[in-house]
Order: structure tokens, then sequence, then C-alpha cells
């Protein structure tokens, strides 16, 4: 084959490549598009896994209506936002894409083994794209390198999607890259074309000259010389003006962000102050339960109780104006964020992505108490334990049992202690004394038991520190001596156990402490107890 007809044919089919990819696929706006795909699901979403999304560089768009002309939502996540979002609820998986753009999809089954209505999606702040609304609803975004996955489904989270799905890929600068293969090829082709017209002209006669023979050599390759030279600058004119066209594969595997923006923390906070202040000016134990939840929502109840039992004047909300955020970064839920204003710390937490923020935690530093610096907050590891003077779970427990010891403790060498445990500790051993000198026999035994009511929540600090924020659990009782009883007979307590209730065996009441620790770097230094919040939750006997 001769060298022009070689060329000819390189330089047509890189025509016809060219101009096929920049007039028929990508067109003049960059773009490969699909039609129109009509998906339907069983469950209550379409989501694509990260493995979809494996390169970054190009700009996807995603195009979704439904069928019957409800709202639609569309939208790109983290794929640890989507999979918290979708896990309890039944969706369809785009499991492939194939040419030219069909969805090949797949039925997932959520943990909860039928659709289990979503909160609505446009409500939820960590999208990193979104549109939602009746009609057609887009979006554009330039694919992130990491696990991203897209999500269709109807706008309020209940009803399965019918819906009519068109997807594109946009390649910058591909139509140019496109057009330049056509030019490419149509000047290779032209040379081609001019070989061949010139190897057919014919050649003058030369005079015949007796020269020696050449020693042999090998014959040369079709490849060489003028048309190595033009193919191979051809494949560099490829790679300089096509690289930037090449989609990079993916080298981030795991992705975080910070708990909530600033903006969205506000807002929260905002309503927790407007919803708190009704429900404690009416006592509504369920409306509380809207922006409260655990040991927290389990306090505020009970004080509700004790206040409406004795007619107590409303007291002043624990509110959070002009708040303080420290928002640590995240890659998994549940999430949390600390809000602080004045000497008032609260800590929200998000326990799945379609969840709503709820107050967990709340109380008021003790006077002159201050909180370190928390700036930079993150999450406490185990790795964290060895550059601490102690675990932040250990030195909770270790406070548990000093306080069970009632001061008798060696634990108690860790901590720079408060006034009010010995006053305490004085208090319990007084009504033992009284107790053995009016009544002897009556009383068993008397004490209180300390134990944590819940794990604890650990931050660090930017300098290393630990801040811990605890609620534990103070249970007391009363031992009833033989052929006695015991009753409430005042107090707070009697909002749970009226004074008719008689005990035989145990006099029992439970109050919650809040705490904050602050856990030193190894070293000298005590352990700071800068809260030790308390609150009656239950009384009675058995």
């Amino acid at each position: 084959m001769s060298v022009g007809v070689l060329l000819g044919l390189v330089g047509l089919l890189l025509a016809i490549g060219g101009g096929v990819a920049a007039f028929f696929v990508i067109g003049p706006d960059n773009t490969v598009t699909s039609g129109e795909q009509h998906l339907v699901s069983k469950g209550l979403a379409f989501a694509s896994p990260p493995e979809m999304l494996d390169r970054h560089g190009p700009i996807l768009h995603v195009q979704a209506r439904t069928s019957s002309g409800k709202p639609v939502f569309v939208g790109v996540g983290r794929d640890f936002d989507v999979a918290s979002y979708l896990k309890e609820t039944a969706h369809t998986s785009l499991v492939q894409v194939t040419y030219p753009i069909a969805l090949v999809t797949q039925e997932v089954e959520g943990a909860a083994g039928v659709p289990k209505p979503l909160a609505a999606p446009d409500g939820l702040d960590w999208w990193v794209v979104k549109s939602a609304g009746a009609g057609s609803q887009a979006i554009r975004w330039p694919i992130a390198d990491g696990p991203y996955d897209v999500v269709v489904m109807s706008a309020d989270g209940k009803t399965p999607p019918d819906v009519q799905v068109r997807l594109g890929i946009e390649v910058p600068h591909a139509f140019v890259v496109a057009l330049g293969i056509l030019a490419a090829g149509l000047l290779i082709l032209a040379l081609g074309i001019l070989l061949i017209v010139l190897r057919r002209r014919p050649a003058t006669p030369a005079p015949v000259v007796q020269v020696t023979p050449p020693a042999p050599s090998a014959p040369p390759s079709p490849w060489g010389g003028t048309a190595q030279r033009v193919v191979a600058g051809t494949v560099v004119l490829g790679l300089l003006t096509g690289c930037s066209a090449v989609p990079q594969p993916d080298t981030v595997t795991t992705l975080t962000r910070p708990a909530i923006s600033n903006e969205a923390a506000l807002a929260v906070v905002k309503r927790y102050n407007e919803v708190s202040t009704a429900a404690g000016r009416a006592r509504n134990s369920v409306q509380i339960g809207q922006v409260e939840s655990g040991d927290l929502l389990r306090q505020t109840r009970a004080g509700y109780i004790i206040g409406r039992e004795f007619k107590l004047a409303i007291p002043k909300p624990l509110t959070y104006d002009k708040p303080t955020f420290a928002v640590p970064e995240y890659g998994g839920y549940p999430m949390r964020f600390v809000a602080t204003a004045g000497p008032n710390v609260g800590l929200w937490q998000r326990e799945t992505a379609g969840s709503p923020w709820l107050q967990t935690y709340g109380t008021t530093l003790v006077k002159s108490a201050k909180l370190p610096d928390l700036k930079g907050l993150r999450p406490a590891t185990a790795a964290d334990a060895k550059n601490l003077k102690v675990a932040p779970q250990a030195a909770v427990e270790a406070l548990t049992k000093y306080l069970t010891a009632e001061g008798k403790s060696p634990h108690g060498a860790s901590f720079a202690v408060l006034p009010q445990f010995a006053e305490g500790f004085k208090t319990l051993a007084r009504w033992r004394q009284e107790y053995h000198k009016g009544a002897a026999g009556s009383v068993r035994s008397l004490g209180r038991s300390y134990s944590l009511a819940s794990p604890p929540t650990a931050f660090v600090t930017s300098t290393g520190e630990a801040v811990v924020l605890a609620t534990i659990n103070n249970q007391y009782d009363l031992v009833v001596g033989p052929n006695r009883y015991f009753y409430w007979d005042g107090g707070a307590e009697t909002a749970f156990s009226p004074k008719e209730a008689h005990y035989e065996s145990t006099l029992t009441s439970t109050r919650l402490h809040d705490v904050v620790l602050v856990v030193p770097r190894k070293g000298n230094d005590k352990i700071k107890i800068l809260a030790f919040g308390s609150q009656l939750v239950s009384a009675g006997g058995y």
C-alpha cells in the first residue's frame, strides 16, 4: 500500500470521526445528551451510585419532569448524605448508563422494607446542587472529585416518582477538539491525495549511470518518512488540543463537610428559641418534642410536670440569643454542632440526613467558668486518648465513682472539684445521722449512686484539649427497715409520687446532671468541671 493511500485512509477516518462527533454527537454546546428516558420507581427516589460518577471534570446536566405535572426534585449530594437519607426506604438505583445514554435501573429495598415517607428533599441543607418545583427542573454541576450521587424524586418525598429524565455530559472544549480532528483529517486526506497524484505523473527518463550496488538493507517501512511524521504530528495535535477534554479518574475516596452552615445553624437555634419559649409558657410536653430529644427532653418534661403540680411561675427558658457556633466536620451520621450564648451551652444533633436538628444537651456554666476557644473543634477519636490526661468517657466515669463514694475516692485527685460536691456529701451524711437518731432501725441504708445516663459527646479543640458534654444519672435510694414504710412527704418529688403512695421496700428518686468537663493534654493539670446542672426527673419507690 502506497504512502498516499495510507494517508488518505487515515485522513478520511479522522474527518468522518471528527465530523460525526462535532455535528451529530456533541454539538456547539459541548454536550452529549440523551433523549428523554421514562422512569418509574416502586420506591420513593432514583439515585445513582458513586461509581457512575467516578471521573471528574465534565459538567453534568440533569433535567426532569413528572409525567403528571406534579413538583419534582433533582439534586446532587455527597454519597454519605444520600445513603443516610435513603437508607430506611425503598428506592431505585441507576446502576448503568449505556450508549447513547440509556439508563439501566435496579430496585433497592430499604431497611424498613416498604417505602417509608422521606423528609421533603428541598428543605434539607446538605445538597451540593438542587432544583425543585412544578414543571421541568434542571441542574448543571461540574462533576467534582469524590463519591457523589444524583437523586431524582417527587418533591414531597412521599410519592413514588414517575418521571421523564434527560441526561447530558458537557465536556469543555469538546466541540473545538472535534472540529480540530475534522480539520486535521481533511488536511491528511488532502496530503494523501496529493501524494497519489504525484506518484502517478510520468517521470522524465534520466541518463543511465553505472554505479556500485549498495549493500543490502531492510525494506523501507510504510510508516517511515513523511507518513510517520504526519501521523505523529496528528497524535501530538490531538493530545495538545484535547487533553482538557479528557475526564480525570477520581482520586478522593471519602468526603467530609461541616455539619451545618452558620446561616442554617442560626435558623435552627432561632426556631428552638421560639418553640421552647412557646412550649414553656403552656408547659406543652408534645410541642417541646419538636425541638428537643434524649435526656434534655426528659428533663424539660419533668420540669413541666413539677411546674403544673405546684402552679409555679413560668421560668425563663434557656435560650440562645446572639449565639456563637462551633461546627465540626463529619463524613457520616449522626452530626452535631455546639452553640454558646453567654454562659449557656447547647448541643444539637441530626441523627440521619433526613432528620431534623434537635437539641440533645443544654446547660449553664458555673459562675466564672469559661470554655476554651472552640475554633477548629472536631469530634474526638480513640486515637486522641493517648494525648489526653484521660480518655473522655473514662473522665466522666471517674467523676461518677468519685461522687458515688461521696468524695472518698482517689479519682477526686484528677478533678478541680466544685464546692457544691462537698455540701452534697455533708447533707447526705446528716440525713443518715438524723434517721439513725430519730428512728433507729427504720432505715437500712441511704445513699446515692451515679452513672452515665447516655454516652458522652467529646470534641477536641485546636489546642488539643477535650471538651466533654455528658449527662449523669443520680439515683437516690432509701432502703426501708423491717415493718416500716416510707413516702414522699414534700418537695418536688411529690409531683411524681403523691403522699398517699407508701413504699415498704425502697424510696427512690432520680436526678439528671448536665456536666461539662475540660480534659487537658497529658501533664499535671486537673480536669475542669465547668457545669453541673441538676433536674429531678422521677420519684417513687417499691
